[in-house]
């Protein structure tokens, strides 16, 4: 079966699926306030993102991010994604700024017609010195103009911070669940000192659900054992890139390890480690990831049926380690 029938099979046997309250982006997730997101990865055709724009807002997703790496052409997913869809919140992450300065991003916002009210910029340091710097400038060259959410990809301590007092969203990636809570709260901290409002925080998370994503994992691994940042970044976590990663070769195991995310951060984005490389990849993962998303959420008793839902339309990161 090809993606696209794919697709459409999953939107035709999911018309029960959970809606996004109207207007904002979401999926209904019970009393932990973590959405489910998807990541689609530069290099998908653009039918095929339209498509999965349209499957992840018909299934209730909160967001759909597109990568950005250096050079590359992120945002032009953002736009295909927001032509074929109205209300799924859209996010780039991350584009670093070493490549593409301000000035760049803001014509590229403006040439696409990003829908401002949906659309959330990720930025990252890319490579360069004085990272820390750098990012905080470009914040304050993109704050006025953007008119739109600004999200900071982080892997440090340093840049958590700086999310939590400069920017609207933490972007997080390659973390465990514990690593990601204490990530969201430097930030946090940064925030409430800076007399500003949490960051919305999300959390990047590879999937693999066949053995090909399984073999691609073991090279993404190889590939972060070469980024001096990344292994920074392993190290102060106590673990190996993989133990960040989902492989779930059946239903129930994946929605037992999604569910730990719940409750840990405000979004967890799901990402294939073979799209765009496989076309039945990026389908593949809306449709389980959905299902396990949905088998994972806790029940309200009785009690907390009226209790207000905090829903997020938030949140791969900067290549800098502070």
């Amino acid at each position: 079966m090809r993606q696209g029938t794919l697709i459409s099979t999953f939107l035709s046997t999911r018309r029960d699926a959970l809606e996004a309250p109207r207007g904002r982006p979401g999926l209904p997730t019970g009393m932990d306030g973590t959405v489910l997101g998807i990541m689609v990865r530069v290099g998908t055709p653009e039918s095929a993102v339209r498509a999965a724009a349209r499957a992840a807002e018909q299934a209730g997703f909160g967001g759909l991010w597109t990568n950005n790496p250096p050079g590359q052409d992120g945002l032009a997913l953002a736009g295909w994604a927001a032509e074929a869809s109205a209300v799924i919140a859209l996010g780039t992450g991350v584009v670093p700024i070493s490549h593409h300065p301000p000035d760049e991003i803001l014509r590229r916002i403006e040439e696409l017609r990003l829908p401002r009210d949906r659309y959330r910029l990720g930025i990252g340091s890319g490579q360069g010195p004085h990272p820390v710097e750098r990012v905080r400038a470009a914040l304050r060259a993109l704050r006025p103009a953007a008119g739109c959410e600004l999200v900071l990809g982080a892997l440090g301590p340093r840049m958590c911070a700086l999310a939590g007092e400069a920017a609207d969203g933490l972007l997080l990636s390659a973390v465990t669940t514990a690593h990601a809570r204490e990530s969201a709260g430097l930030a946090r901290a940064a925030a409430a000192e800076a007399g500003r409002p949490g960051p919305r925080v999300a959390a990047g998370v590879l999937v693999g659900l066949t053995d090909a994503d399984a073999a691609r994992l073991e090279q993404v691994a190889a590939f972060y054992a070469r980024l001096p940042a990344y292994v920074a970044h392993f190290e102060r976590q106590g673990v190996t890139p993989t133990d960040t990663a989902i492989v779930a070769r059946n239903p129930d195991e994946l929605a037992e390890r999604l569910a730990a995310w719940r409750g840990v951060v405000d979004e967890v984005v799901v990402m294939s480690p073979t799209n765009p490389d496989d076309p039945e990849a990026l389908p593949r993962l809306i449709e389980q990831a959905h299902a396990a998303w949905r088998a994972s959420a806790p029940q309200p008793d009785s009690t907390e049926q009226s209790a207000t839902r905090r829903h997020v339309r938030t949140p791969s990161v900067e290549s800098g380690s502070v």
